[in-house]
Parts: C-alpha cells; structure tokens; sequence
C-alpha cells in the first residue's frame, strides 16, 4: 500500500478537526501541525474505508436525487453483505434456497467456486437489529460452514510527486547514473540493497516462475512492459475482475484483459517487478518472469472482500507460483476472510507476498490485512540508498556555453519556462534582512534593485506555514523578478500568483547551488520550453536516509501476539513505470512498492534453488536478513537494531538466501503475553552441505517498545513509541554449541525470561533475533518478539474520549446532556445544505486497542422507553445500532459517527431521549458475554423532528 496523507474518513464516522481538538492535542503532546498528520494517519492509511451508501440513503436527504451527500458514512464492510463458505458437499442453488427457508432472503454479489475455496458472497435483503442473530442464523443453515462480513478494501493512493522525490547534481556522479541505463549491469539501487543485482550478474532472472499480481490493472502497451499482453509478453495472463466502472459498491462486470489506464498503481507495480530496460536507467528485479495482472479496482472507489478473493483463488487456479498485492487494512487481526484464503494458497504451495501497510505513524499493533494471514509474507519498507527525481530537463554550468553545462532535472509549474539562458541569483543571507535564504522579508541594499534578467534561486521552509512560495514571488517581483527556482527542504508544493518561469528541485541541488554561489562561481541556466523539453529521470546518493527503515511502514505484531511484520525490502521513493497517458514513469513510496521487490525476490530463489515450497522460502529469507538500527524520523540509533515489530527478520539479502547451506525450521518465534506465555520452544538446523559443521547459539536483543504511553493513560503511544531503556528478554539455549554432519539436522530448545521491572500495564513489546553462526561461515538469524502484560485485560473502550458531539459544526468538544437536536425526517425528499443542513447528534467513539466487536447502539432514556419497541442485545434494551455497526475486528482507531434519525437496521427512531452506547469485546473475550465488553454510554439528547414523517 502507498502513503496516503489525506484525511481519512473511519467506519461509520468523518474524522473532524477543529477547535474542539485543543484539549485532544494537549492529551497527544502534539501541536497543530503534527497532529493533522497523526489524525491523517490514525484512521489507518492503507484501511479501505467502505462506504455504507444503503443504508446513507435511507437515512439521509436528498442522496437519492443526487443532492449534496455531506452525511455519507463510511464503513470497513459493506452492510447486510456477507461472504460465507459451502459444507462439503453444497453449492449455490442449495444455499439460496436454505437462507430464504431460515428467514434471510438475500441477492446474490459473486460465485465463489475454487478449488480451495467453495462459496459465494450474498447481500441481505433487510439488515437484523442484532446482526449477532443474523450472523447465527446463517451459520445454522445447512449449507453454510463459515461466515464473514464483506470487507471494503481501500484504493491504493500514492503520495504527490514533489522535490524530495529526488535531487539532481551536476557533479560526475549524474553522468554516471545517466549511462547505468546501457552499462549492462544492474547497479539499481534498490537491486543493490537486496542483493538482487548479485543474482542478476549470475543470470537469475526469475525464468520459468509466474507471478499474479492483483492490483488496479496494467498499461502493457507500456514498451517497458513489452508493449503486449499474452503469450510471449512480459504480462502474458491475468483477467479484468471488474471492468472500468467498478466503484466497490455496484456490480462487477469483468472486461476482456487486465488492462487500465485510469490508475496507474498497478502498472507501477509491474514495472518493479518485470521493466525491461528503458531511458530511465533501471529494470525490473525479476525481469524474466512470467507476469499476470488481476484487475479489482475499477476507475474510482474501492473494492470489495468478495472480489479480492476471487481474484487470488483466480490467481491460484491459473498457476501462478508466486501471488502479490499492495491491498489490504491495518486491522491486527488474522479472522477475516480474505487472511484465510491466503493461508490456504499458502498451504497449498504458493508464496504469498502482502503489503504490511502505511500507518507506521500510528504505533504498535497496526499489522496489516491479510497480510497478517499464517505464512504469508507480510512486507516492510526501507528507503531507497539512491533517491530518484523525475521531471523536465534543463541545463547548468559556469557559463552560457553548452560544452560547459551539465543537465539537470526539475519539477516544472503551470508557468512554464521559454527558451532562455540566464544567470542565477540567489537569496543568501547577506542580502536578507531576516538572515535566511529565502525571500520572506524584504531585502537589504545588497541586492540588485532588477532582477529581470536572473533565475532567483530560493529556499522553501516547508516547516514554515506564513511564508510561503506565493509570498517570496510577490516580494521578489517589487524588484522586477520573472523566473524562479526553489529547493525545498522537505515535502511541498510551490505556488505563485503569477510568474514568467516557476519550478522545484531537491534539497541537495539547491545547497550545492547556494555553495558555488557562495564561493564567487557564476552559474547560467538554460531552459528549453518544457513542451518540448526532454523527460528525465536522475538517481542521487541519498544522504539523509539510505536504508533506513521507513518511519511509515506499519507496526505489528498481532493482537494475537503473532509476530508481523516478516521482512523489508526498499519501498521509499521507487521509479517505475506508469501509464503512458500519465507519463510513462512515476516515483511512487509505501510498502506497495517494497512488496514487488519481496515478490520478486522469491522468483529469483525459486529458480536459483529450485524449490516452490512457501514455507522454506521464508524460513531462507527470514534466517539470511540483514538486521537495522532503530530510526525514529529524526536520529539513527546505530547502535540498537530495530524492533522485530517495526523490521520483522530484517532488509532481505537474495545472494545469501540463494545459496545459504544451513536451513532453519521456523521463520520466527512469538513468545506471546504473560497470559499465554511461551516459555519453552524449539526448532531445527539442518546442514545440507557436504561437510560437518559446528553451530554457535546467541541471541541479539532488538530496542523493547511500549505501546502506550507514560503514566496511567491507554491512548496508544504514536510514533516513536517510548523505549524502555536496557530492557531485553534473557534466551537459553539447551545446547550452546552443536555440530551437526553433512545432510543431518539437530533440535534445539529455546527457554524465555521476559525483561523485568516494566510498567505491564503499558504493554511493553520485546524483540530480538537467536543467532546461529556457523564454521562454515553461514550466519542466521530468527526473530523472536513477546509481549509483557496482559492483552486480555487491556481496557478498549477509552474512558475520556467516547461521548457525544455536535456533528455540524466541526468540533471534537462534548455537547451538553439533553441537548435537543431538531432534525428533518428520515428519507425525507427536502434538500438541506450548506447553512439549512441540519445539525446531527454524533457519537465520538476512541477506541484504544483491537477488538474482535464494536458496537455503537441506540438505547432509549427515561418516559421514552415505554414508547418504543426494542430488543435486547447483550443485555441491553436497544432501538437498534448506528450505521455501520457492529464493526468485527476493529483496530485501535478515532471515529466520529452521526445519527440521522435511522438506524443501520432501517428503524426510524421516534422523538424522544436516548443515548449511545459504545461496547467493544475484550481480546479473547466471549462474543456472548455482556462481562466481557468495555462500554461507556455518552450524555444523553433529546430527538425532535421538524417535519412529520413522509406519506
């Protein structure tokens, strides 16, 4: 999954911000600024957020005539549709007719009939007020061995392009990375930091191994794609699941061949994987592969759980060794549907490479969906060692002649630069008034009083939110500038009102700029008008963070105490292919582009050991990873390797995992809770090499997390948790040293002492990696991560932060008990909008660990619940629930949920005093058990309607 910095919009509920937040930020120790960008994140990027349109449009006005939606809701599941998975022995027709005989009518969604799973998915002709009971009376048809709420996953989204997606140099390096194109030697930088380029060099390409990738679709007219699709073409199979007006919520209508154009993921995803050479100077990493495409995103919107899982059992059946996708939630929880199918593809025999998510800034246990699936390989990112930069070419040199000017690449404006040569003046601090090189404040009498004839090199502070780019254009032009160049620090756009020439580079050109300047060089630039100017792309040594560990790639482990993530490739600032109606090339940055990387990997050990077996591929990769240091966004810890939550075994090292002669039984060990310690466990060497060898036995400790934060508070710790100093679990060994002969193997037990002194009550999370070094020179490696404290006992419900709120007038702060809300009727035919749109009772819910049920109820208050028909639930007298819930495996999230009058059930509320009720089941709590759920019920609101109901 990409990065996606919008603001996201969370099950059932429209994340606000406002000033009611102040108290909030306080609480987060995070000031404005920052705490936009972990709200951004909270929500869970990656996390399709599905959008409940049925029931929006009983419950809202004027949706169905297409008037202004601003009450639409939006849900993770689609509701009153339902997955479910035949007895032996059953189908479709056997189903339907069961459902309607139990009082469940419902519509056929999509047959699902494989050969590993037989079933179909189904939409509910009316939602039960106590979806339990739905639930049970599926379950008890005949027909039906599991069930499952259909999941919405989310488009994947990339971040925008802008000048820290690269720098460019005019020094003899670019030159270099110019010709790495034609050099015939895979010096990919991503390549390099996986070893992949040592196996291109031994002529591995990933021949004979296919691999199905289920994504957005393909440009395969793409001539980095082979311009093709079929047989002897590098996308040589797949399938349409969708077609192009697929949005998640209608029907698919499947098209004749995987191809799109109006998203341009997938095609990004192929490139990674499969790119021929091309002018942009890399490859694919297993570019002889065979590569299908399986399409289930449409043109806009989402995808449904049913689709992607027909799409891998498709996958699945049409042979494919090797299944990849940059799809799924962050949810911590392996139950759902399309984790199970993956599992099986897996048991099957084919390897299963799953993004791990982007919502690293949100903290610990955030573990992807299905990416935590039993043996699938759920995949991390670290940043690229060389860090690209696409755009329009240009050239500089120390004077105007051609022969001594060097390209350069930047970002191009809406105010395009002519044809012009011209030198280059930069705002330094002895001409600034404020010291900066910037033009934010008016310049002192060194500057020139024209600047007609320069190209103003400047400096955007993205940090700085008053001075912006519009701000230093307009000081500049008081003394007649026309053309200019920024460099950013940091992520940004740049804006003008107006100007006769406006672009972006990176950071490291403008300092290098600024230097020569500095130094009395002269500096001319030459544009070509960049309709006609040269596309290019450039790859600069990274300098700030070469193979760190992305700061957003996901956290686990599970909230089964699983370990997650299982490896990082590079997945930060990526170049690939993109659809030539979009350009043709794009740098895209998230775990959707480190997982390609992983799948390709897994190609490349395929054909050079000759084995399809998934699990001992990623006992090979997991034992041979190279371990990092902690990166916590501002300083490396050099010293302290990251968690196993953050890195999982570690960045993957292909050449080592291709020919390693010591093979290790297991992938990693999970000590669990306190609760559900593991105290002792074993697993096996096994030297298949021609000669005895001798095994030393270790371990290495990882930096220890807690995932709350100081002092009494459950709100979860964001990024970077708080480490618990010099803490670090003690491992023996029942053998420190054994020697094993040619072809034989050896059991070694492992026995755990969790570190002490923690605060449990935090939930601290250990980690670290036995060592298993060899005198043949094999070194290994299993990550190993427990848990101290109880995750059982761990309160869910937030006890400050679930109340009710002012929907309407965007802020976070309480509303007053009995505040009386005038709404319109349900379903009523009036259109409200702008300052008419009716104010609406919401429920703020925060809930601050995974649950396997939330529940967001109405219940009846006072002389109102002699007035109204209600059925118990868990105990609990209610009207019904809000749309949207219940919610199965939720993750730790912030939502904010409005109430139209209607419930999810289709139950107009009368007028009335009711409240909302927010339950959520404790991890490993009885579904059945009211004992075994938090709630907290909000202040109490009067409901009234100014309207009578409609004829």
């Amino acid at each position: 999954m990409d990065r996606n910095w919008k603001l996201a919009i969370s099950t059932a509920s429209v994340a606000i911000l406002g000033p009611g937040n102040k108290q909030r930020m306080r609480r987060y120790g995070l000031g404005r600024g920052r705490m936009v960008a972990y709200l951004r994140l909270l929500p869970l990027l990656g996390l399709l957020l599905a959008d409940g349109s049925r029931v929006a449009a009983q419950g809202s006005h004027g949706i169905a005539d297409g008037k202004e939606d601003w009450t639409k809701e939006e849900s993770p599941f689609i509701p009153g549709a339902y997955i479910v998975e035949y007895e032996d022995g059953h189908g479709e027709a056997k189903l339907f007719s069961d459902l309607h005989n139990h009082g469940v009518p419902a519509t056929k969604r999509l047959n699902l009939d494989y050969t590993l799973f037989k079933g179909a998915s189904f939409q509910l002709d009316a939602i039960d007020l106590d979806p339990r009971s739905t639930s049970a009376k599926i379950a008890s048809v005949p027909s039906v061995k599991q069930v499952w709420p259909v999941q919405r996953f989310k488009r994947p989204s990339g971040p925008t392009v802008n000048s820290t997606n690269g720098d460019s140099s005019h020094s003899s390096d670019v030159s270099d990375l110019f010709r790495r194109a034609t050099s015939g030697k895979d010096t990919y930088a991503p390549h390099v930091a996986v070893q992949v380029d040592k196996l291109h060099a031994e002529g591995f390409t990933g021949k004979g191994i296919k691999i199905g990738i289920i994504d957005t679709g393909v440009d395969f007219n793409h001539p980095a794609l082979g311009g093709c699709f079929g047989k002897g073409c590098a996308i040589s199979y797949g399938r349409d699941m969708v077609g192009d007006d697929y949005n998640g919520k209608n029907t698919p209508v499947p098209g004749p061949e995987p191809y799109s154009s109006c998203d341009g993921h997938g095609t990004h995803v192929a490139g990674i994987i499969a790119a021929r050479s091309n002018p942009m100077g890399f490859i694919g990493a297993a570019p002889g592969a065979t590569v299908g495409m399986y399409r289930v995103f449409g043109c806009s919107g989402d995808v449904g759980a049913d689709v992607a899982i027909a799409a891998a059992n498709q996958a699945f059946e049409d042979g494919s060794d090797i299944i990849t996708l940059s799809l799924g939630g962050a949810s911590g929880w392996t139950e759902d549907p399309f984790s199970v199918v993956l599992s099986r593809i897996v048991d099957a025999g084919v390897t299963c490479t799953v993004a791990n998510g982007n919502s690293g800034s949100a903290g610990l246990f955030l573990a992807g969906t299905p990416a935590n699936g039993k043996g699938v390989t759920a995949v991390s990112s670290v940043e690229n060692t060389d860090t690209p930069f696409l755009g329009t070419g240009a050239f500089v040199g120390t004077d105007k002649s051609a022969a001594n000017q060097v390209p350069f690449v930047y970002t191009p404006t809406d105010f395009v630069f002519p044809n012009i040569t011209l030198p280059v003046w930069a705002a330094t601090p002895n001409v600034t008034t404020d010291g900066s090189y910037t033009a934010c404040n008016p310049f002192n009498d060194n500057a020139p009083a024209d600047l007609s004839d320069k190209v103003v090199l400047l400096m955007y502070n993205s940090s700085d939110f008053v001075c912006n780019s519009y701000t230093q254009v307009e000081n500049l032009q008081a003394r007649g500038a026309q053309y200019f160049m920024f460099w950013l620090d940091g992520a940004g756009n740049i804006w003008a009102g107006n100007a006769s020439g406006l672009g972006m580079t990176g950071y490291s050109q403008g300092v290098l700029w600024q230097k020569q300047l500095s130094s009395g060089k002269d500096l001319y630039m030459t544009f070509v008008q960049s309709s006609s100017a040269s596309k290019a792309g450039v790859f600069v040594p990274n300098a700030i963070n070469p193979n760190y560990i992305d700061t957003f790639t996901s956290w686990g482990p599970t909230w089964q105490a699983d370990v997650n993530p299982s490896i990082t490739t590079p997945g930060g600032t990526i170049m690939s292919t993109w659809p030539l109606s979009k350009g043709g090339y794009y740098i895209d940055t998230g775990t959707s582009m480190a997982t390609p990387v992983m799948a390709s990997i897994y190609a490349l050990l395929m054909e050079a050991r000759g084995i399809r077996d998934p699990k001992t591929l990623l006992n090979l990769v997991s034992s041979t990873a190279l371990q990092l240091p902690f990166y916590d966004g501002k300083t490396l810890y050099a010293n302290e390797l990251a968690p196993v939550a953050q890195q999982g075994a570690g960045l993957a090292q292909a050449h080592k995992a291709a020919h390693i002669s010591t093979l290790l039984s297991v992938p990693n060990i999970a000590f669990n809770d306190t609760d559900n310690f593991v105290k002792k466990t074993s697993f096996a060497i096994r030297n298949t090499g021609k000669k005895s060898v001798t095994y030393t036995l270790g371990h290495t400790p990882s930096l220890t997390m807690y995932t709350y934060g100081n002092g009494d508070s459950h709100f979860p710790a964001p990024f970077p948790n708080p480490i618990a100093e010099g803490a670090s679990a003690k491992l023996a060994f029942s053998q420190k040293k054994v020697t094993i002969p040619a072809g034989r193997s050896a059991d070694i037990t492992v026995v755990a002492t969790p570190p002490q002194g923690l605060n449990a009550s935090a939930i601290p999370v250990y980690s670290g990696y036995v060592t298993v070094n060899g005198t043949n020179g094999d070194g290994l490696v299993i990550p190993y991560l427990g848990i101290v404290g109880s995750l059982a006992k761990l309160p869910v419900v937030d006890p400050d932060f679930n109340y009710m709120i002012h929907y309407n007038i965007y802020s976070t702060d309480p509303a007053d008990d009995n505040t009386i809300f005038p709404l319109p009727y349900p379903n009523s035919s009036v259109a409200y909008n702008g300052a008419n749109r009716p104010d609406y009772p919401a429920a703020l819910i925060q809930i601050d660990a995974g649950t396997p049920v939330l529940r967001a109820d109405l219940i009846p208050v006072g002389d109102t619940k002699a007035k109204v028909n209600t059925t118990n639930v868990l105990g609990l007298d209610i009207i019904g629930s809000l749309s949207g819930y219940p919610l199965p495996f939720s993750s730790r999230s912030y939502y904010i949920s409005p109430f139209t009058g209607m419930t999810q059930e289709g139950v107009v509320a009368p007028e009335g005093s009711y409240q909302f009720v927010i339950r959520a089941l404790k991890i490993y709590g009885d579904v059945n058990n009211p004992d075994d759920y938090d709630s907290k019920a909000t202040q109490t609101f009067i409901l009234k309607y100014n309207e009578t109901a409609p004829a």
